[in-house]
């Protein structure tokens, strides 16, 4: 999310050919609309937006999912807006003029963290499958253990030492 429309447009071009989807919002209220409805993994956004600002956008963001990431870019490096971000969690700080090197970096590190959630759900959802195997295969042995062996021919019954025994005994 960006005010300004040419830089707005260059950072589209540029993250459009680089990421599977890409929303763009001129103001914090739509890029607000835009997080409820999309549930996007990674926001990027200035601090200074028409209507919401981007910190505010941010904290709203916050408050409905504590897990997404916000990159913020602002021509302001003073301590009260970087102490504002802080206390929101925003994720990575780009002074503008935005220097491509340093936004991509910024993207990168939250890329990683990403996708480190992402093999942290898959490993958990394979952990689950995993037990409920084990336990299908438990029950399983546990009704095996309960079948009395019986030999067809002499009528013998095998106990747990693996003896033929009369049944009778």
């Amino acid at each position: 999310m960006e005010d300004d429309a040419l830089t707005r447009d260059e950072v589209e071009h540029f993250l459009r050919r680089r990421v599977r989807k890409l929303a763009t919002a001129s103001n914090g209220r739509e890029g607000l609309e835009q997080f409820r409805r999309d549930r996007p993994d990674l926001i990027v956004t200035d601090i200074r937006m028409p209507v919401l600002g981007g910190l505010q956008m941010a904290q709203a963001m916050r408050s409905e999912d504590r897990e997404i990431l916000i990159v913020v870019t602002s021509a302001h490096s003073d301590l009260p807006h970087m102490l504002d971000a802080i206390d929101i969690g925003i994720d990575q700080y780009v002074i503008k003029p935005i220097n491509i090197k340093q936004l991509v970096a910024a993207i990168e590190k939250c890329a990683e963290t990403i996708e480190l959630r992402r093999e942290h759900q898959r490993f958990l959802a394979e952990r689950e499958k995993l037990i409920d195997d084990l336990q299908k295969a438990l029950a399983e042995i546990k009704t095996l253990r309960g079948i009395v062996p019986i030999c067809s021919f002499c009528h013998k019954i095998r106990d747990d030492k693996g003896a033929w025994q009369q049944m009778e005994i």
